[in-house]
């Protein structure tokens, strides 16, 4: 299992979205990362943390690592200001970490009375599932901090954190989160709303996928609903085959 061992803006990948171009070697990009995470102190830090942003927002998209091809965030990010996408990044890294996931499952269940919630207890439930593994402490600390960068909690105190608001998405949002879903995470054109992974939409307010899947029918996708199916067909587009 991969873990989550640095956490992560949302503005870094933004910028790194921004920054990068299609048909470059991904290496001449180490240096100009470094400024785009100054507050990251030490050279291995800032190397974890490309490696996360590398590998969600660019390899995940492409066979070889040798040069950088264009993909649906690229496009994305010249398209749209960072609030926009920042909801859609979220959603990539529960995609792309399990732990993540499992993690996400288990805050769903450590709130207190008040919306608080314990990194301690949270660990230590991971650990009664998992064991006491180095990937396991570290990815709950750090997808903590991840998600008080996303905005979502609030540190509070050293080992204490808030939950402060759920993502509202527009039904655009919702769309091209249905397109990155079949792409990236199921790796097909198709998608059954019936069947979504619930916990990757655990940080977002009630969405109702029936009705952007008919918004959208015709122009992106096509929607086929009868007694037994619920899918959404993708239409071919280059930069997100």
């Amino acid at each position: 299992m991969i873990g989550l061992d640095r956490p992560v803006k949302p503005e870094w990948i933004y910028k790194t979205l921004k920054m990068v171009n299609p048909g470059e070697n991904p290496s001449v990009y180490n240096e100009p990362f470094e400024h785009i995470a100054k507050e990251l102190v030490g050279k291995e830090g800032k190397r974890k943390v490309r490696t996360i942003i590398f590998r969600s927002f660019i390899y995940s998209f492409q066979e070889k690592r040798t040069v950088i091809e264009n993909n649906m965030f690229i496009e994305w990010a010249k398209q749209h200001p960072l609030e926009y996408l920042r909801p859609l990044f979220l959603a990539k890294l529960l995609m792309d970490y399990e732990i993540t996931r499992f993690i996400t499952k288990k805050i769903e269940l450590s709130f207190d009375h008040t919306n608080q919630l314990s990194s301690a207890i949270l660990s230590q439930k991971m650990i009664q599932e998992f064991g006491d593994r180095e990937v396991v402490r570290h990815s709950v600390n750090d997808f903590l901090k991840t998600l008080v960068h996303f905005k979502i909690f609030e540190k509070i105190k050293l080992r204490e954190f808030r939950f402060v608001k759920k993502f509202n998405l527009s039904n655009e949002q919702v769309k091209d989160f249905l397109l990155l879903y079949a792409r990236a995470f199921l790796k097909s054109n198709f998608v059954d709303l019936s069947k979504i992974d619930l916990t990757i939409l655990y940080f977002y307010e009630d969405i109702d996928l029936k009705n952007v899947a008919r918004k959208y029918h015709v122009n992106t996708w096509e929607y086929i609903r009868d007694v037994n199916r619920d899918i959404v067909m993708l239409k071919n587009n280059n930069y997100m085959k």
